[in-house]
């Protein structure tokens, strides 16, 4: 089982969130569902498989301290759609330092733990920036370091493709950029599923 580590918003900013990806239907569907109890959007730290038994609820907590000692905002704000291939739309927060910050915190005491099966070493690594795919090839996840990209995924495209009409998706998030708005509520350790969804909590603290 593959496992995740993520900052979530909000259930306010949650709803705005499953309601935008409905709107989106009307242009172009999405997977996997956003809901406000099971995947659940969420802004990913780091994910992977881990070699070594992991006191998670440890993990949690000593990340939570290190955010309050670094006084970071908790704020949400500033959303900027991004498509990333192959059919990916990412909502990133650009303004805000927190995940930089809380991602080298997670990475340093997770990545000696980190491995990949051979059917991970067999994924399609092609669409890959250089390194994405240096990263994906030695811990299982594409953005770590200088390439982590914090963001929330608003969904994947059914075909894998960029949609014909981006410009009407643009200018719904624009739109509705007003409710986009919100704080990081709590951490959470959950299970990955389809895409990297957030399937089940596992642990958390609240911020």
């Amino acid at each position: 089982m593959k496992f995740g580590i993520a900052m979530i918003p909000d259930i306010e900013m949650i709803e705005s969130l499953v309601e935008l990806q409905k709107k989106t239907l009307r242009i172009c569907p999405l997977s996997p569902l956003l809901e406000t109890k099971q995947n659940i959007p969420h802004i990913t730290l780091l994910q992977g498989r881990f070699r070594n038994q992991i006191n998670w609820m440890s993990l949690v907590l000593e990340l939570r301290n290190y955010c309050h000692r670094q006084k970071y905002s908790l704020e949400l704000k500033d959303v900027e759609l991004e498509y990333k291939p192959s059919g990916w739309y990412f909502l990133k927060f650009p303004h805000n330092y927190m995940f930089h910050g809380a991602h080298r915190f997670v990475f340093e005491e997770l990545k000696d733990s980190l491995f990949l099966t051979e059917e991970d070493k067999q994924k399609n690594t092609s669409h890959y920036s250089y390194l994405e795919k240096i990263n994906y090839l030695s811990y299982g996840y594409r953005y770590i370091g200088d390439a982590f990209q914090p963001h929330i995924t608003l969904g994947r495209t059914f075909d894998n493709r960029r949609m014909n009409d981006e410009a009407a998706l643009t200018h719904l998030v624009k739109s509705l950029s007003s409710n986009l708005i919100g704080t990081i509520h709590k951490i959470t350790i959950y299970e990955v599923g389809e895409n990297g969804s957030h399937a089940a909590t596992l642990h958390y603290v609240n911020m």
